[in-house]
């Protein structure tokens, strides 16, 4: 996928972490209440037991008030209570149940009220001398031990769901990118395999099975694509040469030309550039054929065009339009005298004998020239030019008799190493 495709897409590696920090959260949650169902239970157990001995402590320490009927030492006894151990109300009655001492802590906010209805206790505990009871003591406790028990117990249990959150984070994040890395590496080869069309590159192997898999066969189907891509570019290059280049010289063919004189005359060529064609053609070619055989022609045709490609500058492009027809095109070319040098420097390549098989041959060719002016032309309408000054070179050579001559070879000839035999 593309950057845009991708937008608003959750990644692997967020998902991943998403799906270990719920569950951690919730396994923590569990736990939590758990342990605060399980410890507060088992706190107020120890409260209770612990108020129950407390009164029976401070039923003790009040025999002699109840004895002596002395309330200010009763109210002393019960002020003794230490005010950690919770207690809100303490009250010291007499045999027959009348209130003799009642000591109560001061206590109005709204956390201590709430704590009152929810963890209320309240015990009493006899008082007894000499195995006769003769009051009792009762205390009322708001919970606050219990309370401080719960805290303790809620920041120990916050503490360490912040140390498994940090932990399953790290886990999350080292085992995010033990998966993801390789998918990302993937991804990579993937992408330079679009975009680049290279498809030489190769994702790294990794410990993971179902992604290792994942590798090994987009790695087979990236050779088999990288076989079809060179297939199709040896095609595509085959066709080319079939659409572009003359099957039997291998020089440019008609439609090259064209494209090339298009590009050359073109509208992105400049004012001053000017472009030439040499048109030229083999006289009495159709002799050859007719007495010789094609083949020898083939032949002819062949060695003139080798000898045509060796004469040329880097710059121009020679071309068979016809059965004997060659164009040159030459661009840019300074003048018309330049572009007739470089035809009279062809003619005299071209000219030279030729020995094909059994036979010398003496080219005889026609040759016509033609330069675009400063007014932009089509490539029609110059080669149009050039074909008919060729025409008028060649009207000349036969009022001449100039043809091509042929005869038997002499063994001291030698064959050139350009030239195919025909025989």
């Amino acid at each position: 996928m593309s950057a845009p495709e991708t937008r608003g897409v959750a990644t692997l590696a967020g998902q991943i972490r998403l799906a270990l920090l719920s569950v951690t959260l919730a396994a923590i949650l569990i736990a939590t209440v758990g342990a605060l169902a399980v410890g507060s239970h088992y706190l107020l157990e120890q409260m209770r037991a612990h108020l129950r001995t407390l009164a029976s402590v401070t039923a003790t320490h009040s025999e002699a008030a109840l004895l002596f009927k002395d309330r200010t030492a009763a109210e002393e006894v019960l002020r003794g209570i230490p005010p950690e151990e919770g207690v809100i109300v303490a009250e010291l009655h007499d045999a027959s149940g009348r209130l003799v001492a009642r000591v109560a802590k001061a206590d109005a906010t709204l956390p201590a009220a709430a704590i009152r209805i929810l963890t209320q206790e309240r015990v009493s505990a006899d008082v007894v001398v000499d195995g006769r009871r003769i009051g009792s003591v009762t205390l009322e406790s708001a919970g606050e031990p219990l309370l401080r028990g719960l805290l303790g117990l809620l920041v120990f249990d916050l503490l360490g769901a912040i140390l498994v959150v940090a932990l399953v984070l790290v886990v999350a994040r080292r085992l995010t990118g033990h998966i993801t890395r390789p998918l990302t590496n993937l991804e990579a080869v993937i992408r330079t395999a679009r975009e680049e069309r290279d498809f030489s590159r190769r994702a790294l192997p990794c410990g993971i099975a179902e992604i290792e898999a994942l590798r090994t066969d987009f790695h087979g189907l990236l050779d088999e694509i990288q076989r079809r891509d060179q297939d199709l570019g040896r095609t595509h290059a085959a066709l080319k040469r079939l659409a572009f280049r003359d099957t039997l010289t291998g020089v440019a063919n008609r439609a090259m030309l064209e494209s090339a004189l298009l590009t050359a005359l073109g509208g992105d060529a400049p004012d001053d550039e000017r472009t030439g064609l040499v048109y030229f053609d083999i006289d009495s070619f159709k002799a050859v054929n007719d007495a010789l055989g094609h083949a020898t022609g083939d032949a002819l045709l062949k060695g003139l065009a080798s000898r045509l490609t060796g004469a040329l500058p880097p710059h121009a492009l020679p071309a068979r339009i016809g059965g004997d027809e060659f164009v040159v095109l030459v661009s840019p070319v300074g003048s018309e005298e330049e572009l007739r040098g470089l035809a009279a420097k062809l003619d005299r390549a071209l000219h030279a004998p030729m020995r094909i098989g059994p036979h010398v041959f003496h080219p005889g060719l026609s040759i016509g020239c033609a330069v675009s002016g400063e007014a932009r032309m089509a490539g029609a309408e110059l080669i149009n030019l050039a074909d008919r000054a060729m025409y008028l070179s060649k009207k000349q050579r036969r009022r001449a008799g100039d043809r091509t001559r042929w005869e038997e070879a002499r063994g001291d000839l030698p064959e050139p190493e350009a030239v195919e035999d025909a025989r």
